[in-house]
């Protein structure tokens, strides 16, 4: 009995030594686990505001691809009219193809044409690229000016 005795006594005064140990200041855990958390948060604000950033030029960029792609559009339906009109009034029967055989497949009949004179050529007003991109054109003259 008395060694139970003796071992109760070991036992409760390795309890005790060993508790300081176990006592956590949740306070101190708790304000270093905020602070841990308001710095991921800012980086993550801080990265959502740049992809944002980054997103917006990309969308601009694309915004400004597709008003090009609507203007090469128009700009190719009315040259298309321009050929068509210039090979009606030089009497081509084959169309724009005839152009590029070479010269000793084409037909040796001889069509009236009009004189110099008569014919009138105003070529379409067509885009110019520097009217879409004209910001990036600025940044690498920019960054080529510095190097």
């Amino acid at each position: 009995m008395e060694d139970k005795l003796q071992q109760n006594k070991l036992l409760e005064q390795m309890a005790k030594d060993y508790a300081p140990y176990f006592k956590v200041d949740k306070t101190a855990e708790k304000a270093q686990l905020d602070c841990e958390l308001e710095t991921m948060l800012i980086r993550l604000e801080e990265y959502g505001s740049l992809l944002e950033r980054s997103l917006q030029r990309t969308f601009q960029t694309i915004d400004q691809l597709e008003v090009l792609v609507g203007r090469v559009k128009e700009d190719l339906t009315k040259m298309e009219k321009a050929v068509s009109k210039a090979e009606s009034q030089l009497g081509s029967t084959q169309g724009f193809t005839t152009v590029m055989k070479p010269f000793f497949f084409m037909s040796h009949q001889v069509q009236e044409r009009p004189s110099s004179s008569q014919l009138t050529f105003e070529p379409p007003d067509i885009f110019k690229t520097e009217d879409y991109f004209v910001e990036e054109l600025e940044t690498q003259t920019s960054i080529s000016s510095r190097t």
